[in-house]
């Protein structure tokens, strides 16, 4: 963000305590002078014949197109693992990334024994451990409540070859479901408001801004939940809590960070750097913010009570990418760093509605 902008300068010392609207739009109008409009330098990639659901044609193809977290690492020959999670169903898939190639793997890894729909919506991991969240959400359309998205997960990664570690009867290592970050949300005072039955997402008609997790990070050992929703006064929180209390039951230690994204977006996805955490940001849960432009920024990761403002990299062009015959539409969902320099950040963002996520390259300056 440029730190001389002198009407924004004024509006934050004017506002110490929030970000509101009227912050918000300035602060995008600062950015937008210097952060640069991107297309992506490569893809989709290709994925082959795709990730394999043992489920009919139109489900299989349907979850195929509906992959919302990617968590990745290293393993022991150095090549990038990856676990996928899909908004659809309670199974994720391991896959390769190679040049230009997202190769799926066949075998597929169950996340619950109940059927229920997880709405699995981000996934993160430090390479021994990887983590998957539901959504927390109502229904989108008919605002019924859904506890079968209340739930997070972990389990332990084999590091030589950095898919799912499985006991002999092919059960996963040190498998954990949570549902404890539901009594976290309803404690913290800027989202007790909007967690509860059936609290419709968005502001539009019956909405009710209820909390719609997204994205999910994860940094010294504490996991950072983003919010696509509530999105208020163009600013979208981050929740962190301690990975390992949020699991047994402990004191989480639990922060709050609202980031100015700008009017209409919510948070996508996360991904956690060296220096601190990138962005994915696009359209909120209003049905009239659907052309809002997807951004992403860097956040430094530190807490603050009042909104706090990520530097904003670039604005993603998306007008020339090609649909294949098996996507339906592009809303960027997940995102992955490839690789990291003093100058640029490459990274690979997926997106829900395009078969195995159709992942597309960008090249971030810094």
């Amino acid at each position: 963000m440029p730190t001389d902008h002198p009407t924004l300068l004024a509006c934050l010392r004017w506002r110490p305590a929030a970000i509101g609207l009227a912050c918000s739009l300035l602060w995008a109008a600062a950015s937008a002078q210097t952060a640069p409009s991107l297309q992506p330098s490569s893809g989709p990639w290709d994925s082959g014949a795709g990730f394999h659901f043992d489920l009919g044609k139109k489900k299989a193809l349907k979850t195929r197109q509906s992959l919302s977290g990617l968590a990745c690492t290293l393993n022991a020959a150095q090549q990038r693992i990856c676990l996928a999670a899909f908004d659809e169903g309670v199974e994720a898939r391991f896959a390769t990334l190679g040049k230009q190639a997202l190769i799926p793997d066949a075998e597929p890894v169950r996340l619950r024994s109940e059927d229920g729909e997880l709405d699995a919506e981000g996934a993160a991991t430090d390479g021994q451990m990887v983590y998957i969240t539901g959504s927390h959400s109502a229904k989108r359309n008919s605002c019924d409540s859904n506890p079968d998205s209340r739930h997070v997960l972990r389990f332990r990664l084999d590091p030589a070859t950095g898919r799912a570690l499985r006991n002999p009867n092919g059960s996963l290592v040190d498998y954990a479901d949570t549902q404890n970050l539901w009594s976290v949300m309803q404690a913290q005072p800027g989202l007790q408001a909007y967690v509860g039955e059936r609290k419709c997402l968005g502001s539009e008609g019956a909405g009710q801004n209820g909390v719609n997790i997204e994205g999910l990070a994860l940094q010294n050992g504490r996991l950072y939940f983003g919010f696509r929703g509530p999105a208020l006064d163009g600013a979208a929180g981050v929740l962190a809590v301690d990975a390992d209390a949020l699991f047994s039951g402990g004191e989480v230690h639990a922060s709050l960070t609202p980031l100015a994204l700008g009017p209409g977006r919510g948070i996508r996805d996360l991904v956690a750097v060296k220096t601190g955490f990138l962005v994915l940001a696009g359209p909120d849960d209003n049905d009239g913010h659907k052309k809002r432009s997807w951004t992403i920024s860097w956040w430094d990761g530190l807490h603050s009570a009042a909104t706090a403002t990520p530097k904003l990299l670039a604005t993603l062009d998306l007008s020339k990418v090609m649909p294949r015959a098996c996507d339906k539409e592009l809303k960027p969902e997940a995102i992955t760093v490839l690789a990291e320099t003093p100058k640029a950040y490459q990274v690979l963002v997926l997106s829900d509605g395009m078969c195995d996520g159709g992942p597309l390259a960008f090249t971030l300056p810094r």
